[in-house]
This record gives structure tokens, sequence and C-alpha cells, in this order.
């Protein structure tokens, strides 16, 4: 019996890692949707660029805040049928944009969105490592969430290369084709299976649940204050993560500022993708090279571009800049792609699979809140500013927090695991 269930165990682990890489190139994030998303709340939905800042701040801060009921809810559900709800969501989501007459209504659908994209979050990279973890590490967890993030970039990319043109046909049409991908997203999440049973023993009781979970966040977070490690990571995804939402927004505004059009935009966004899915099979190279110096290589190709282009559209106007802004953009595009890959595994490292939820969600709440004040100050900031000074501002105040990040982290991060503490890496 207890060989039968090994295999059958076994099996289910096959499958899902074979599954994992063609889900994610439909799931990872909203298809078809990020190279018109600026076009479509500016132009079709008469929303400004403060205002996108704004319901931006508003999103991260529902992550935040449903983080005990969607762990609450991965528990009861279980990983897969969490997945399956969390795309249902993403996709109705992507309704309410449709029909929405207002801020007000797409401030509901983001918080839909955020909802579905916490649950997500939650079980799709712990699914992934049940399935291949082995006892000494990661196993094949990066290679094959890696296989996944490069897929998803050149349907990212081929699905972007005709969303301007089709925006420009009808400013719905694209919208509709990422619900399209949602939907089909939702199917093949159908076929994951379960690899551990999570799920509580006191599932019936929800108050009990909550307590127990708000027990757990509390818990969490006094393990992160005590690992030095994971204070430093924290640290680092706070900084980090907050430039990126605020300088994404920022970037669609001031191309379009310098002269970029509908058509134009969603080209180059395509081009941004393709170059991020090349990026991404670059990951195992440059962490090889760089080491336990990684997330500085990765800092300093991501903020230098972004200082570099508030200096040069402060001082010069006009179409002739476009080519050096963009070779800039795409420097910082490959930084966050590789970013994105190896974040899940650093968080997940010295982890079980009975923590690693409780991890998740303590670092998205932190993360999200963090990132939420960041960008809601962006939106202020853009109000008294033009979007050059504010792209070069930003630029600035995020390098020097990237270095006071980076050397809290030197002696707290990347180390080898005997020289991490007891209290460092055990949860």
């Amino acid at each position: 019996m207890k060989s039968q269930n090994k295999r059958k165990m076994k099996q289910v682990r096959r499958r899902n890692a074979k599954l994992y890489p063609i889900y994610k190139m439909f799931s990872w994030d909203l298809l078809c949707f990020y190279s018109i998303e600026f076009l479509f709340l500016t132009i079709t939905k008469k929303i400004d660029v403060a205002d996108v800042l704004f319901l931006d701040a508003f999103y991260l801060l529902c992550k935040m805040i449903v983080q005990i009921p969607s762990v609450t809810i991965c528990d009861f559900l279980g990983r897969k049928n969490s997945i399956v709800l969390g795309n249902a969501l993403a996709a109705l989501y992507m309704l309410i944009l449709i029909i929405a007459p207002n801020k007000y209504i797409i401030m509901l659908g983001k918080f839909m969105c955020a909802f579905g994209y916490g649950i997500k979050n939650l079980s799709e990279g712990n699914l992934l490592y049940d399935s291949v973890a082995t006892k000494g590490g990661d196993g094949l967890y990066t290679k094959i969430d890696s296989k996944g993030g490069s897929m998803y970039y050149i349907l990212e990319g081929t699905a972007s290369l005709i969303a301007g043109y089709l925006f420009v046909i009808n400013n719905y049409i694209p919208v509709i084709i990422c619900f399209t991908f949602l939907a089909i997203s939702t199917i093949i999440s159908c076929g994951f299976s379960d690899v551990y049973d999570l799920k509580q023993e006191r599932k019936n009781n929800v108050i009990a649940t909550f307590k127990s979970y708000g027990k757990d966040l509390k818990d969490t977070c006094k393990f992160i204050f005590n690992s030095n490690r994971m204070k430093a990571f924290i640290l680092f995804r706070v900084v980090f993560y907050s430039l990126v939402r605020i300088i994404d927004i920022y970037r669609s505004d001031l191309l379009l500022d310098v002269g970029v059009s509908e058509e134009q935009f969603s080209i180059i966004f395509a081009v941004f993708t393709f170059i991020a899915a090349i990026a991404v099979n670059m990951r195992e190279t440059i962490e090889k090279k760089y080491k336990n110096r990684t997330l500085t290589f990765i800092s300093i190709l991501y903020i230098l571009p972004i200082i570099l282009i508030g200096m040069i559209t402060c001082d010069f106007k006009g179409r002739a800049i476009i080519p050096i802004i963009l070779v800039l953009l795409v420097i910082t595009k490959i930084a966050t792609s590789i970013w994105y890959i190896l974040e899940g595994k650093y968080l997940k490292n010295f982890t079980t699979e009975k923590a690693r939820t409780k991890i998740a969600f303590t670092y998205e709440f932190i993360g999200c809140m963090a990132s939420a004040i960041a960008t809601f100050l962006a939106g202020k900031l853009v109000q008294v500013v033009t979007i050059e000074q504010a792209f070069l501002l930003i630029g600035l105040i995020g390098f020097i927090a990237l270095v006071l990040t980076l050397d809290y982290m030197r002696t707290r991060f990347g180390l080898k695991p005997k020289e991490y503490s007891k209290q460092d890496i055990d949860f």
C-alpha cells in the first residue's frame, strides 16, 4: 500500500511538472493587456496618469488585505483548486474592466484581480516546488519555472505585437483576447493535482481558521524579524518591486510624451517581451557568474538606465531621443525578467512544504503594503512635477535605496548554507 501511494505521488508530481510550463505560458500575467493597459485606462476610460498610479496602489493594498483570507482559501481548497479559482477571478476582472463606466467600478475589478492573483501567487510556486523539489535543494524548480516564463514571454510578445493595431481598430479587442487567455489558463489549471494534503483539521470552523492565520502572520513576522536572511531579502524586494511598479507606469506616460504612437507602443512592448524571453534563459549563466552578487548585478542593470533616461528626457526633447530611451528600457527589462525568476527560488530556499505558504503570504503582505505606499506617493509626485522630472527623481531615490539595501544584505544574504545561523533558516 505504501509503495502504491509512493508510485501514485510520483505520477502526480511528474504530471504537474510537465503541465506547469504550458500553464505558466498562458497564466503568468495578463497576456495581451499590459502593452495597451495605459492606453486603455487613459484613452478609453479617461483616467489621468496620477489616478492610474492610485489604482495600482489600490491594487497593491488589496493584495495585502486579501493575504489572510487567501491563505485560508488555499488551505480549504488545496493548491490545485486555489489555482483554478485564482484564474477565474482574474478573468472576472477583465469582464468588469470591459463594462466599467468609471474608475470606481475599475477599483472593484482591481480587488477581484488582487484576490485572484493573491491566491494564484500562494499556490502556483508551491505546487511546482512540491512536485519537483528534492532533499538536496530546489531540484528542477528553477529550470521548469524558467521554461514556463520564457514561453510566456514569447506568447506575450506575439500578442503585444498585434495589440496596438487591434486597439486602434477597437479599444476592447485586446481586453477580450486577454479574457480568452485567462479562460484557457483556468481550463489548463484543472489538470493539476495536489501533492500534499495540507488542509486544516478545523476546516469547518472559519473563525478559528482566520484566528490561526492571524497567529501564523504574527509568528512568521517574528521569524522574519529574527532572521537576518529573510529581513535582508524582504527589504530588497520592497525596494526593487516598488521601483518596478512605479517605473512601469511612468515609462508608458514618458513614451507617449516623447511621441510614440499607439501602434508603435505595442510593437515596443512586444520587443521588450521577446528580449525578456531571451533574458530568462540567461538566468543560470548570470547566477553562476555573479553568485552571491547576482542581486547587485540586477540592481545596477536596472537603476542606472532609469537615471540616464531621466537625465536625457529632462535635457532633450523630440523623437530623436526615442532610440536611446528604448535601448535603456530594454536593459531594465532584462533585469526585471531575471529577478522575477530568481525571486521564487530565493524565497523558498530552506523551507518545508508546510512553511512555504506562511512565509509566502507574509512576504506578499509586507511587500504589497510598502509598495502601495510608494506607488501612491509616486502618483502624488507626478501631480507636481513633469513625468521626465519624476522619472529622474525616482531613479535617484531608488539608487540611494538600493545602495543602502545591498550594503545591508552583504553579510546577511547570499551566503553558503553552513554560514547561516539556525534562526536564519529554521522556521
